[in-house]
């Protein structure tokens, strides 16, 4: 049987857009292990729930700042990545898979360097309008690119792969296991993590006004669950959750931010959406593109300096307003192709210049 690493790493958006792609995989007979960083890191945990075999590296994300602490960490890169590459490489050639699939990030840059050296061919997927740092260097590299945004420089566009199971979720049942009765209207916030402080702050002073109109469901972010006023039966605060099916199951309308599998999630599932796109500086501009993209497949979108003036009459407006259409048809089936068609070339991976494209 076929064998492929697949790997990405540090945010949801560069780990279940890999998950989603196991079941067209499967059906194409191509075995896959995950690879990522080393110790309790999410990508470990999101491959151990999905039954995958997972591998670990050093690695460590270049932080675009010029703060004592990220001047200290991006010293320690060029180390830390040189050790990743040589990991990765005995993980490859101890597991010999016929390809590595990278969907960015810092934790999947050594298995694709090291995979270059030892020319086993490497597909890299950018979900961004702009590719990052990882994948730049990945087409570099000779990698194949694929894209997720529309109108894209960077690679083929496939569109975005969207993990089966969502399409699954019984909202009914999620409503009564949360104690929701079928008639009320639901908003699901979810802010995401690094960027969830900005939303929570503007939606607290809003639930008395939301919980009269709707049930509010909130994942808080990790560690910030202690800000949130105490649960009720019109507001329901979660850390996290590993069912976000479920929650979107459950919801009418979903606030969130604007990240690319987010976006591309919530479209195909046909949710109405309010997106808040982190602003350049907090990220790198990526999820700015990601809502006009939202914004022309129906989904609605407020900038964050907005949020106090425009959150609370945006949200009542969007419930009335139609659902999000499809960005992109069967991006997982797309991708599994190329996979397979990469494989069987048996392309090499190998330095050269990208073309205008990135392919």
């Amino acid at each position: 049987m076929r064998k492929i690493l697949l790997t990405g790493g540090g945010t949801g958006g560069h780990i279940y857009p890999n998950l989603a792609l196991l079941p067209a995989l499967e059906r194409l007979d191509i075995d896959a292990f995950y690879g990522g960083g080393e110790g309790d890191v999410p990508e470990k945990r999101a491959a151990e729930r999905a039954k995958l075999d997972y591998v670990g590296v050093p690695c460590v994300k270049f932080i675009r700042s010029f703060s004592p602490k990220a001047l200290s960490n991006n010293l320690s890169v060029p180390r830390v990545l040189s050790a990743g590459v040589h990991a990765a490489e005995e993980i490859l050639k101890r597991e010999t898979p016929d390809a590595v699939f990278s969907k960015g990030g810092f934790a999947a840059l050594p298995y694709v360097l090291a995979a270059a050296r030892l020319g086993i061919p490497v597909i890299c997927h950018e979900s961004d309008k702009t590719p990052g740092l990882s994948n730049r260097l990945a087409s570099m590299k000779g990698a194949v690119a694929l894209s997720a945004y529309p109108g894209s420089h960077f690679g083929e566009f496939v569109g975005m792969p969207v993990r089966e199971e969502l399409f699954c979720r019984d909202g009914g049942a999620a409503r009564k296991s949360l104690g929701i009765p079928q008639e009320e209207k639901v908003l699901l916030v979810a802010g995401g993590s690094s960027g969830a402080k900005a939303v929570n702050d503007a939606l607290f002073p809003l639930l008395p006004f939301l919980e009269k109109r709707c049930v509010v469901i909130h994942l808080t972010g990790r560690g910030k669950a202690g800000d949130a006023p105490p649960r009720s039966e019109r507001y329901i605060p979660l850390e996290y959750s590993d069912d976000i099916g479920s929650l979107y199951a459950a919801s009418d309308l979903v606030l969130s931010r604007a990240g690319a599998t987010a976006v591309a999630e919530l479209a195909a599932l046909g949710k109405r959406a309010v997106f808040v796109p982190l602003p350049k500086g907090v990220s790198r501009g990526d999820q700015l593109p990601n809502a006009e993209l939202a914004k022309r497949h129906g989904g609605k979108v407020i900038f964050q300096h907005e949020l106090a003036a425009k959150l609370f009459p945006v949200i009542v407006n969007a419930f009335s307003q139609p659902p999000m259409r499809r960005i992109s048809n069967d991006a997982n089936g797309k991708i599994a192709s190329f996979i397979d068609a990469t494989i069987r070339r048996g392309v090499k991976c190998k330095d050269r210049k990208p073309s205008p494209s990135g392919s």
